[in-house]
């Protein structure tokens, strides 16, 4: 089963790497991978993310801590259009149920830019995940591990809804928004936007109309979204609209969860302040967007009919 989880934090301590009593006397084993992927955003060039380690939870028993011996940094950008990076690869743990993972991340305000974010500008900011380095990243979503078999895990960062310049501190803070989908079960989305709402009046991009435009997935069905604002009412996942080589604007969004979604269009997504309310503007949105294991939905968003 998939989930889309918001992630949470947790207390983080590292105890060396290897792991603790399952709880049980089965010592069947079964491998975990565990992936990364991203999605477009359109205020910065590169983020790269240092990762210390994962922990483990198993339903019954201790957690099972694993520190890598040298930290993985990944450039999430680098990690868009259904592209991923392992942060763990076929690591045997015991069978069972698991009620969560932790992520440790080097992401503190020092001297060293462990984690950092290059803007379009050129300059470079360093990251931020508030009580990362002490805490980690709690995503509660379960899942199981069965005997003999792989378990392939997938995590998207989306930063459109991760990143924020806080107002008087110094550098970026990255936001646990996170997605949790177990590979076994998912579908993708595909789809175009009408060019006549990227150059709409009610857009606030300027004559930039390439920039800004961004389709928001919400579960279920959603007749009055809203912008992101850290709450439950947070669009499931972003995807950027760009224009492509015959001129046609489309977007994409992988690994997504079983279910009916609610897709809507915004040319205001860069006024758009993760940690605010900023009220803006869907010029065209589409329910019952209805996403079904292994196969590709498509869609077309078009200006409505007055």
């Amino acid at each position: 089963m998939r989930i889309i989880v918001a992630a949470t934090i947790a207390a983080f301590a590292i105890t060396g790497c290897g792991s603790g009593s399952s709880g049980s006397d089965d010592t069947s084993t079964g491998t975990l991978s565990i992936l990364v992927t991203d999605a477009a955003v359109d205020n910065v060039s590169e983020v790269w993310v240092e990762f210390a380690g994962v922990t483990l939870k198993p339903q019954m028993g201790d957690e099972i801590v694993i520190n890598f011996d040298i930290p993985n940094s990944m450039n999430l950008l680098e990690l868009q259009d259904g592209r991923s990076e392992a942060l763990l690869h076929d690591h045997q743990v015991p069978v069972g149920r698991y009620n969560w993972i932790r992520l440790g991340v080097n992401a503190e305000f020092d001297n060293v830019f462990d984690s950092y974010a290059m803007l379009n500008d050129g300059s470079q900011v360093e990251l931020r995940i508030p009580s990362g380095s002490q805490t980690g990243l709690k995503l509660v979503s379960g899942f199981t591990v069965t005997a003999n078999q792989s378990t392939n895990i997938m995590l998207d960062w989306d930063l459109r809804q991760a990143l924020t310049d806080p107002r008087g501190q110094p550098g970026m803070h990255l936001r646990p928004a996170l997605r949790v989908t177990d590979m076994a079960v998912f579908g993708t989305l595909t789809g175009t936007v009408e060019g006549s709402l990227v150059t709409d009046e009610t857009c606030t991009n300027g004559d930039l109309h390439d920039m800004g435009n961004a389709v928001y997935l919400y579960e279920g069905a959603v007749t009055d979204p809203l912008d992101i604002r850290g709450a439950d009412t947070d669009p499931a996942v972003t995807a950027t609209v760009s224009k492509n080589a015959d001129e046609i604007y489309e977007f994409s969004v992988s690994y997504l969860s079983v279910g009916s979604y609610t897709a809507a269009f915004t040319c205001q997504a860069g006024d758009d302040v993760s940690d605010a309310d900023n009220e803006i503007a869907f010029s065209a949105i589409m329910t019952d967007v209805v996403i079904a294991d292994g196969e590709t939905t498509h869609i077309d968003l078009v200006a409505p009919i007055e």
